[in-house]
């Protein structure tokens, strides 16, 4: 899937109360256990593919960055053969 924004957490958060559901009740929509609503709600875990389709459609809501186009846009190193070294990867702090 698409790379997940930063507030997914306080998304999640906001489109359950908006539909006046605890998070149990949003567990048992979605056929998942309430301590994972609760771990996501808080930004402690970020949810699977699966489960993030599923509150995308239960809750109508987007939980992808906005913007993200699949590529990496700070990414500049390598070259086309696909071969990167450690140094196309790691940024030094001087």
């Amino acid at each position: 899937m698409d790379e997940l924004a930063t507030d997914y957490d306080e998304r999640v958060r906001s489109a359950r109360e908006e539909k006046s559901l605890s998070q149990s009740d949003l567990a048992n929509e979605l056929n998942e256990k309430a301590s994972l609503i609760r771990k996501i709600e808080r930004g402690d875990t970020l949810p699977s593919d699966r489960v993030q389709s599923k509150l995308e459609r239960f809750l109508e809501v987007d939980l992808n960055a906005e913007g993200a186009t699949g590529e990496d846009s700070e990414w500049s190193g390598g070259d086309s053969s696909g071969s990167y070294t450690l140094g196309d990867v790691v940024k030094r702090k001087d």
